[in-house]
């Protein structure tokens, strides 16, 4: 099967570095699916799954805002956070997400979009976590 280059970028450095034959991200308009061959393109990345298919696996992350940048080279994925399913420390993703959902509902003197971003992390690793 036909592979193409994906790098992973954090601010703390480079994540990944491998030939993959399939990725599966989330935008802000759309779920994409990049094979090898992919027409160009850069995208926001939204906090989401990111699926990642090689020959013997496929595996899921989740991951935090970003840009996508899919050239004849291969793909740039850069994320201010990304995190395997064995990476996530499930009791700190249920303890955020009430943290957040108790600002939300309480609303008193917060900044409701930072509020709202960290439960969309939370919720993600949550849901990373627990998929099958």
């Amino acid at each position: 099967m036909k592979t193409f280059l994906l790098k992973i970028f954090t601010p703390y450095g480079k994540y990944y570095d491998r030939y993959v034959e399939e990725i599966v991200v989330t935008t802000d308009q759309f779920v994409l699916g990049i094979l090898p061959g992919h027409a160009p393109l850069v995208a926001k990345v939204k906090v989401s799954k990111l699926v990642i298919v090689t020959s013997n696996n496929h595996d899921i992350y989740a991951i935090g805002e970003g840009l996508l940048n899919v050239n004849k080279d291969g793909v740039i994925l850069l994320v201010d956070s990304i995190e395997s399913k064995r990476e996530i420390d499930i009791e700190r993703a249920k303890r955020a997400k009430e943290n957040a959902t108790n600002s939300l509902n309480n609303r008193y003197n917060i900044d409701v979009e930072k509020v709202e971003k960290a439960l969309a992390r939370a919720l993600n690793r949550i849901a990373v976590y627990e998929d099958e």
